[in-house]
């Protein structure tokens, strides 16, 4: 009779440690239940909250840096420029502040063919014209009174009446007056008709007139 009470005992145990998942001798039984708790115990994102993680962070934009441009200009839109310079040809954006100076009150009095200095900002790779002025350009045709100082086959230094000395270039074209015959000699007083030289910053003989 004890022994049947000690073997409906023995099963109770083991029918109690099955219920309440309780494992005598072995602990993993425990050791998986805390993970799942340690996981519900973690709070659920919002939506705003996943949104915000996964927005992308935008690339801060880069500080306007100051630029000069000098050369013609090519085509005059209403919001852009087109100028020829000595490295090329530059496309300039027009903001709404651009003016010009020297006489010239609006954008659109410009016009192609006229050499111009701009000053501009260049963001984020774009060259934004904020102040335009025309450069003011030689003359086409001067008279210049003096005396030959140097004299060459190609070339004339003249001394001005105001003591300055001006020289010209001379190619086949210019003219000899009044005979066509006339070698300019130093010492002579002449009057130089001349244009700005094509090929540099000086001034081309068109015609010496002796006085």
């Amino acid at each position: 009779m004890k022994l049947i009470k000690l073997i409906v005992a023995v099963g109770i145990v083991f029918a109690l440690g099955g219920v309440f998942g309780i494992s005598i001798g072995n602990s993993s039984g425990l050791q998986t239940l805390v993970p799942q708790l340690a996981a519900l115990a973690q709070p659920a994102q919002s939506d705003a909250e996943k949104s915000i993680e996964a927005a992308p962070v935008a690339a801060p934009e880069s500080a306007p840096v100051q630029v000069g441009v000098v050369g013609v200009l090519q085509a005059v839109g209403s919001q852009s420029l087109s100028v020829e310079t000595n490295d090329g040809m530059q496309l300039l954006t027009i903001d709404g502040t651009a003016g010009a100076e020297q006489g010239l009150s609006a954008i659109d009095q410009l016009k192609v063919g006229d050499k111009v200095a701009v000053w501009a900002q260049k963001v984020n790779g774009q060259v934004v014209a904020s102040k335009i002025v025309v450069v003011p350009q030689k003359p086409e045709r001067t008279h210049y009174v003096g005396l030959i100082v140097t004299a060459s086959a190609d070339r004339l230094d003249v001394v001005g009446q105001q003591g300055e000395t001006t020289s010209f270039r001379l190619d086949d074209t210019v003219q000899r007056l009044p005979d066509a015959a006339y070698t300019p000699q130093v010492g002579d007083t002449v009057t130089v008709v001349a244009k700005p030289d094509p090929l540099g910053e000086g001034w081309l003989a068109v015609a010496v007139v002796k006085q």
